[in-house]
């Protein structure tokens, strides 16, 4: 009888440390979902340097359709432009962020941008500033609104 009841003890014992050990796995997917739903001023911080890098990679990589995907809707005329204007006769060389301001809440950002690239035929390696202008939406998340290019 007294083997039994601590058979019985301990299989429970087992059971709960299991349980506990196990919920928290279980809930990590939850809470990174949560994070990157930029439901804290954190969480948009971190946000912001994942979208800034996909974005600037799409710009590199010349690839015009992926780099649209960053822009929110009322900028897609003026960006898509741009865009156009420069792929042409342009190509960058690298693209390194330079600084962060952030605007109230962390929910608008001013990032500086150096771009090193050449233009076609000429092959001479340039410096210039980008100042992109960033957007947190809850529906959206990070959205370029505006791209200002400083040449020299």
């Amino acid at each position: 009888m007294i083997k039994c009841l601590w058979a019985k003890r301990g299989a429970v014992a087992l059971l709960c440390g299991l349980s506990v050990s196990l919920s928290g796995c279980i809930l990590v997917p939850f809470i990174q979902a949560f994070k990157e739903t930029g439901a804290t001023e954190g969480d948009r911080m971190a946000l912001l340097s994942e979208e800034v890098k996909k974005f600037n990679a799409a710009v590199v990589w010349g690839n015009r359709t992926e780099a649209m995907t960053f822009v929110a809707g009322e900028s897609q005329l003026k960006l898509s432009s741009q865009f156009k204007d420069h792929s042409d006769d342009e190509r960058i060389v690298e693209t390194k962020v330079d600084s962060v301001e952030w605007g109230e809440a962390a929910r608008s950002a001013t990032v500086l941008v150096k771009v090193r690239y050449f233009r076609v035929p000429v092959y001479v390696v340039n410096v210039r500033k980008e100042e992109q202008q960033w957007q947190f939406t809850m529906s959206d998340g990070w959205k370029i609104k505006d791209r200002v290019v400083n040449e020299g």
